[in-house]
């Protein structure tokens, strides 16, 4: 009896432990509403990064569907450090604070990709406890919110008075961070409520849909919305597959929407994506064309990583190469700043040319193979299905989602869509090898 006592008094010390173990690597969810306070998420993929290190030492080794897109985001990596430095940027500043906040955060968003593909935890466990995190934060941001809007005080969520409207940031510097993240907690809300078979579940998953809706609602941001709409779309269709059932549901959340819209006031700001004149979509017009322009001087290569936003009209002529064929700003004058062309594609297009753009789209080409793969396979669990989903929705309304800002390398969005997206590669890798493995056994 004292042996067995001692075994069950281990087992529940063991439990606790991967309890703790499971939640410090899940943290990250927990402070994609807080980049004012950016430290908090930098300990936290440190601390995930460290683990990783250290069970790779120990094992040395990495799944085999991770293994297909990190050869390429590697190459990526160096091919980015190669423009920087080809545009006579110094080596240092590669590793500046400023530097990997502002223009370098591509190599800190992508990072979960290769932290994540060491199989040192169970793919499902860690899915799950991190799916509740976010799940569970942004929830309590958005009633938060709520109760600061209807209070009329602002204590720390509320931006007042902005363009005559109150906007929803949470603790995040700009609405569209916190837009671009509501949007994808959305969409995986509403592919767990989709897939869910229990009904005490389901009405749970509407719940926090809902919830997550509004709070998308309230960060008036137009470009979140478009993201929204098109990942919403794109997994209406794949968990139904069917026309009629489609548009059903389709039509069934829009009028559910209608009272969310009018309730958080965004109304006005949905007609304004369609609005070409208004101050902010004019912008970005200017935007695009300066990064366009800069593209067509060299459309190779690009001007150089990070240099888009170094270069002004008036020294265009510092571009040194064959302008139409390949041209770089060397010019020693450095920007470490959030200035950028809203728009992922004539940014990479401006700084890296055809090549950076192209790997960067076959990069994420190969993240939806994968997964559409799994979710497709009859042998995939109904967890994994959630997850694989939740990975295609997001590759789906990030493409969108990147027409109006430079997403594919901003810092709160990506880190999310980064860790979800690793997490089931990782989870579609271990449920194949467990199939393998049993059919192994069987015969």
């Amino acid at each position: 009896m004292v042996d067995n006592l001692k075994i069950s008094k281990g087992n529940n010390y063991k439990k606790v432990l991967e309890t703790i173990f499971y939640l410090v690597l899940a943290s990250p969810a927990l402070f994609l509403l807080i980049n004012n306070y950016p430290k908090f998420l930098v300990i936290s993929f440190l601390v995930v990064m460290l683990i990783s290190l250290i069970f790779f030492f120990k094992k040395r080794v990495i799944t085999s569907y991770h293994a297909k897109i990190l050869g390429l985001l590697l190459i990526i990596y160096l091919y980015l450090i190669f423009s920087f430095l080809l545009s006579n940027q110094r080596f240092i500043d590669l590793f500046k604070y400023s530097f990997l906040r502002n223009d370098g955060n591509f190599f800190f968003c992508y990072i979960m990709f290769f932290v994540l593909a060491v199989p040192f935890f169970n793919y499902k466990r860690l899915s799950n406890v991190y799916f509740k995190f976010l799940f569970i934060v942004f929830c309590g941001f958005s009633l938060f919110a709520v109760f600061e809007l209807l209070s009329k005080v602002s204590v720390f969520t509320i931006r007042m008075k902005y363009n005559t409207d109150d906007i929803f940031v949470a603790l995040n510097f700009a609405h569209n961070a916190t837009g671009s993240v509501y949007a994808m907690v959305s969409l995986f809300a509403l592919v767990f409520l989709l897939k869910e078979k229990t009904i005490k579940y389901k009405f749970v998953y509407l719940v926090v849909f809902i919830i997550c809706v509004a709070g998308l609602f309230f960060t008036k941001s137009r470009g979140s919305y478009t993201g929204f709409a098109a990942g919403l779309v794109f997994i209406l269709w794949m968990h139904f597959r069917s026309v009629k059932k489609f548009l059903i549901a389709l039509g069934a959340l829009i009028i559910c929407f209608i009272p969310v819209v009018y309730l958080t006031g965004t109304w006005n700001r949905i007609l304004q994506i369609f609005d070409f004149k208004e101050v902010n979509t004019a912008a970005r017009f200017t935007y695009w064309a300066k990064a366009w322009y800069l593209f067509t001087k060299s459309p190779i290569f690009g001007i150089g990583f990070g240099r888009q936003n170094d270069i002004f009209p008036v020294l265009y002529d510092k571009l040194k190469g064959i302008p139409g064929l390949f041209a770089f700003y060397l010019h020693p004058a450095y920007f470490f700043n959030d200035s950028q062309a809203h728009n992922s594609y004539v940014q990479f297009l401006a700084e890296t040319g055809v090549i950076g753009l192209g790997l960067l789209l076959l990069f994420w080409v190969l993240c939806f193979g994968i997964l559409i793969r799994a979710y497709n396979s009859k042998h995939s669990s109904d967890f994994g299905k959630k997850i694989y989903l939740c990975g295609l929705g997001s590759i789906v309304a990030l493409f969108m989602l990147s027409f109006t800002e430079n997403y594919m390398s901003a810092t709160t969005v990506m880190s999310c869509i980064s860790i979800v997206n690793s997490l089931a590669i990782g989870l579609a890798w271990q449920e194949n090898a467990r199939r393998l493995n049993f059919t192994a056994i069987s015969e």
